[in-house]
């Protein structure tokens, strides 16, 4: 029986049930004050007669007794209710998967039930599902990180014998191992950090002199500047800026930044500030639509770290170039 069928039938039960029971009590307690009280009473009627309201109060007892019978069919359908709500709750939170519930009913209950089972045996499913992909994940990263690794290490020992050689070209030489160094850090980053998101990755914070990082970072650039016929200005107003952060990355936030000039821009400068504990990037390129939804992955990298280490990100491009702002606003 369906539920709605149900309850129309538990309806019409209690529309019918008051007063036949009114009826039968009635009756049973008449019958009874007839056979055994009447004549003790000198034959006063039963309406005027102590049974009277006797009976009344039987009928209120039983009332009540059959109100409480109707409501616990009632108290079943709000059990499985709140049954419901909790399950999908805990579903929807960071705890454990729910248990599969009990379906007891074959009507609209039950059916419901039976869809938030399903509903619990597929994200169960999922959760496996993702778990298995993210352990593949970290196994490519491994093999990744020492696949890159290897040939790494190759190039180092290549450069070693080559400064012999070329003692005229040691500041390439010199720029190529920070190059190498900086790559080898990436990755063991990524192995420590595994498939985690940004904001599930715990970082440990350091000091880092912004002044030293960028005169290292214009170091390790600037060979592939001079190549593409970029200018680089370094304008340090404030030579002792201090971010608590993590120097690496930070770099990273930067790298982006020297990347896309290089890449993109068609700048022949990039200008560097340090002032007022803002750093500023501004370069004399093309420009770029920041509305765009092409502006690609480095642009989401810079945004991305910047949420990270609470760095207040601010971006201005048009035709006469493109300008970055960072300030650290942790305390």
């Amino acid at each position: 029986m369906n539920l709605k069928k149900k309850y129309q039938l538990l309806l019409f039960s209690a529309i019918i049930s008051v007063p036949l029971l009114l009826l039968s009590i009635s009756i049973f307690v008449s019958v009874i004050y007839n056979a055994a009280f009447k004549t003790k009473n000198k034959n006063i009627p039963f309406h005027e007669s102590f049974a009277y309201p006797t009976m009344l109060i039987i009928f209120l007892l039983s009332l009540l007794v059959l109100a409480f019978v109707f409501s616990k069919s009632i108290n079943a359908v709000l059990n499985k209710i709140n049954v419901l709500n909790q399950t999908i709750r805990d579903l929807a939170s960071d705890k454990k998967t729910p248990n599969i519930i009990d379906v007891k009913s074959d009507d609209e209950m039950g059916e419901l039930i039976r869809s938030v089972n399903l509903l619990i045996e597929r994200t169960t499913y999922r959760e496996l599902e993702l778990q298995q992909q993210e352990q593949i994940k970290k196994e490519l990263l491994n093999k990744l990180r020492h696949d890159i690794n290897t040939p790494l290490t190759a190039v180092r020992l290549q450069l070693y014998y080559l400064e012999g050689e070329y003692e005229e070209q040691a500041p390439v030489l010199e720029s190529m191992y920070e190059q190498i160094q900086y790559i080898s850090d990436l990755t063991n980053e990524f192995n420590i950090q595994s498939t985690e998101t940004l904001e599930n990755t715990y970082i440990v914070n350091d000091e880092v002199n912004l002044h030293n990082l960028i005169e290292n970072m214009i170091k390790k650039w600037s060979y592939l500047y001079s190549i593409h016929k970029i200018e680089l200005v370094y304008n340090p107003q404030d030579k002792e800026l201090i971010w608590n952060s993590n120097e690496l990355w930070i770099q990273r936030l930067f790298d982006n930044i020297f990347q896309n000039v290089l890449k993109h821009s068609k700048a022949n400068k990039l200008e560097i500030l340090i002032d007022d504990d803002i750093v500023t990037f501004r370069d004399n390129g093309i420009g770029f639509d920041i509305n765009s939804k092409g502006t690609g992955l480095g642009l989401k990298n810079i945004e991305d770290i910047s949420k990270m280490f609470d760095i207040k990100y601010t971006l201005q491009s048009n035709g006469e170039g493109t300008m970055f702002s960072f300030e650290n606003t942790q305390v």
